[in-house]
């Protein structure tokens, strides 16, 4: 894997050329469940990684209530391709990710986004209970996958 790697910062931002390059790569990878538009999901992209000029690295969310917790929190996707996948790039982009999403959500304290969260699906990961990109364990989805979490400092509950 090259050393050039670069990280883009996309949401909310409606760039057509993102958007493009994710489609492209979700298209050739077949990856989209069938109920899942491409141009809908190009639309929740937050962070991507290249190598050079070849897309390798895709984050999206999608804001939605954490019951456990009673807040909203930005649901990450990542989807790395294979030759890419032990490279070392996913912490960096989920860091990314996670840090484009925090400073939307200083920006856009109206939107009340307590954090970021992940569902962790692929074997291997999640041994820790605190991943390097800062996601603590809190429970487990009703078919065994790790549920995970990171509080924004700037976030504060209303009690």
């Amino acid at each position: 894997m090259s050393a050039n790697i670069r990280y883009v910062g996309a949401w909310k931002r409606n760039d057509p050329a993102l958007e493009r390059d994710a489609i492209a790569m979700w298209t050739e990878m077949k990856i989209l469940p069938p109920n899942v538009r491409p141009e809908d999901r190009a639309k929740q992209l937050v962070a991507l990684a290249y190598v050079d000029d070849r897309l390798v690295g895709i984050t999206t969310a999608e804001i939605q209530p954490f019951a456990p917790v009673r807040q909203r929190f930005a649901f990450m996707r990542i989807l790395m391709r294979p030759e890419a996948e032990k490279s070392g790039i996913s912490v960096p982009l989920t860091v990314a990710c996670r840090e484009e999403l925090r400073e939307w959500s200083v920006a856009n304290p109206h939107e009340q986004v307590a954090g970021y969260a992940a569902i962790i699906t692929a074997a291997g990961y999640g041994k820790k209970p605190v991943l390097p990109a800062g996601l603590t364990l809190v429970g487990y989805t009703p078919d065994g996958h790790q549920i995970r979490i990171y509080w924004w400092d700037h976030f504060r509950i209303s009690i």
